[in-house]
Order: structure tokens, then C-alpha cells, then sequence
């Protein structure tokens, strides 16, 4: 009787100690992982050494999201300068020297919307009478949106439909110019145009913008903004324009047309256009005559592809990065 009750407390004194024993094990396991579980997993799963992870400059961990598999090493100096612009494109020049003072990716093509209507706006002033009429019909008015609010039957001289075309940006209007001229021959003038004034990268599919293959690079764009300014004062007036009434008369309705560019009223812009599609995201052309100490300087800003929502955000900073640059001269 004695001997089994020796044997039972001997046979709990050893399940005691084996309890004991593996809950230490598991404490230093839970110690383990807890030191060093962030790097433990990226190391394991993107196989980068952790002295790169914490020593080496060159690098940068970025986590995307919250799931250890989407961390990634990217190389500093391939990200954008600072401070972040969201355009994947953009460039700050000159328009009466050339001089470039800001660039980045400015050879890559990219879709630009509306800022096509700049160019749309200038082969109409080389093609089409002033005061030829073009009566809206509903092809014209089937284009995407209502901007200018345009309507059918409505007569309108090439001079008058600028208004729609650059302050509100109206496709009816950009497609009445295109329709009524002839469209393929309208788009064969837009890109001898484009060619002859040495735009080697760019390439027009409609009038409007709305097309993806309305494509250009912020190189060619500084080159069309040069152009502008020494030659077509006009269009770039009406595009800092910021409003015009149009009275009634037996032709068409009154109209009133509201800029929709954000620097229309400041008083350094010189004119411009704006331009947003799925596939360009934001593009953005601003010109400004920007006064610095005694110097004004005639400057470009473009911006090819912005986030939406950002691309007068990053032409604010494009601007404050050339005033600095210019006061440090």
C-alpha cells in the first residue's frame, strides 16, 4: 500500500517538472520572436540580409501594406525629388531662352485630355475664317459631358466657340470645329501642324482630348508653350479669361462661360489649359510671368499625369522650387 502511494507522488512529481520544463522552452521561443519577428519574416520571405535592412543608406524598406509578403527594397535614388510631386512627368522652362530649370521623365509619352484643346485652339486660328459659321448639330452635341452647354441648331463664328473651348473645355465645341471643317482632314492638320512646329513626339486622334492616343511628352509640350507665347497671344488670352458673356442674338442663346483653370485669376498666370481622363490621370499647362526681387521670368510649368486632385497642388510646388532655385542665383 505504501509502495503504490510512493509510486503515484513519483509518477505527478515528474509530470510537474516535464510541465515546467516545456513552458520555459516556449517563454524563450515567445522572447525570440519578439525581438526580431519584423525583420525575421522580411528577411525570410524577400531574402534581404539584415545588416542591409538596418545599416545600408542606399536602401529603404517600404511596406505597401500590412502583409509581410508586400514589403519590398526600393532604391533611393530612384525615387522621385523631393518634395513628392504625383506627377509622373513634368518640366519648368523658359519661354523666351529655353532654358529647362526643372525636369523629370520629360521625354516619356504620355496621354494629355484636354490640354490638347491648346493645340486644337491654335490650328483653328491657322485654318478657319474668324467669322465662319458653324451651326451645332447632334453629333457635335453626342460628345461626352455638357461643358458650355451648347445647343442644337445654335449658330457660332470660329472666334465665339473659342470661349467654350478653352475656359470650360467643352468636347461639343472642340467636335463642332473638327465636324465642320471635315474630321479627317481636320486631324490630318493637327499633326502636320504639330510636326512642322517640332513637336517630334506628339500625335493627335480627336479634337477634344478624350482620345488616349492624343499623346505628347512635357518636351514637346515646353516646345508648343514657346510657340504660344511668341506667336498666339489671342489664344492664350482667352484661356486666362475668367468668364465672358455671350448676349443673345437671332444665331444662338446668351452664355455665360466660367474659367475652370484654379490659376485663372491670378494675376502672375498668363494663360493656360487643364486636362483629366482615366488614362492621362491630371495634365496640367501653366504659363506665368513670375517676378522675382527685380527679374520677371516668362516660365512654363508642365505636369503630365498627376494624381487626381493633385495636379494644381503640384504645380504650386514646381513654382515655390523655381522661386527658391532663382533667389539662390
Amino acid at each position: 500500500m505504501h509502495e503504490n502511494k510512493y509510486l503515484l507522488i513519483s509518477c505527478c512529481a515528474m509530470v510537474l517538472f516535464a510541465i515546467a520544463v516545456r513552458n520555459e522552452k516556449i517563454r524563450e521561443a515567445a522572447q525570440t520572436h519578439t525581438n526580431g519577428s519584423v525583420l525575421q519574416t522580411q528577411k525570410g520571405i524577400v531574402d534581404v540580409d539584415e545588416s542591409i535592412l538596418m545599416k545600408e543608406p542606399s536602401l529603404e524598406i517600404r511596406t505597401i501594406s500590412s502583409t509581410p509578403i508586400a514589403a519590398v527594397a526600393v532604391p533611393i535614388e530612384q525615387k522621385r525629388p523631393r518634395p513628392y510631386i504625383s506627377a509622373e512627368s513634368y518640366l519648368v522652362g523658359n519661354l523666351e531662352t529655353g532654358e529647362v530649370y526643372i525636369n523629370f521623365n520629360s521625354s516619356s509619352v504620355f496621354p494629355i485630355a484636354s490640354v490638347s484643346k491648346l493645340y486644337t485652339a491654335l490650328v483653328v486660328q491657322h485654318l478657319m475664317d474668324s467669322d465662319k459659321e458653324i451651326v451645332i448639330t447632334q453629333p457635335m452635341l453626342d460628345a461626352y459631358g455638357d461643358a458650355g452647354r451648347l445647343v442644337l441648331d445654335e449658330k457660332f463664328t470660329t472666334e465665339e466657340l473659342l470661349y467654350p473651348l478653352l475656359l470650360e473645355s467643352s468636347n461639343d465645341a472642340a467636335e463642332a470645329y473638327a465636324q465642320s471643317f471635315g474630321y479627317e482632314n481636320f486631324m490630318e492638320e493637327m499633326n502636320a501642324f504639330a510636326k512642322e512646329i517640332g513637336l517630334e513626339k506628339t500625335s493627335f486622334r480627336d479634337a477634344s482630348g478624350l482620345s488616349p492616343f492624343n499623346i505628347s511628352n512635357a518636351k514637346d509640350l515646353f516646345t508648343l508653350t514657346q510657340y504660344l507665347y511668341s506667336h498666339e497671344e489671342d489664344i492664350l488670352k482667352i484661356s486666362r479669361t475668367v468668364d465672358f458673356d455671350m448676349a443673345t442674338t437671332s444665331d444662338h442663346q446668351s452664355h455665360h462661360f466660367v474659367n475652370i483653370n484654379p490659376y485663372s485669376k491670378n494675376s502672375s498666370f498668363i494663360g493656360g489649359k487643364t486636362g483629366r481622363t482615366d488614362e492621362a490621370k491630371e495634365s496640367m499647362i501653366s504659363l506665368f510671368k513670375q517676378k522675382i526681387g527685380p527679374q520677371t521670368y516668362p516660365i512654363a510649368i508642365i505636369i503630365l499625369r498627376s494624381e487626381f486632385a493633385e495636379r494644381e497642388i503640384d504645380t504650386g510646388k514646381l513654382l515655390d522650387m523655381f522661386v527658391e532655385k532663382m533667389e539662390k542665383r
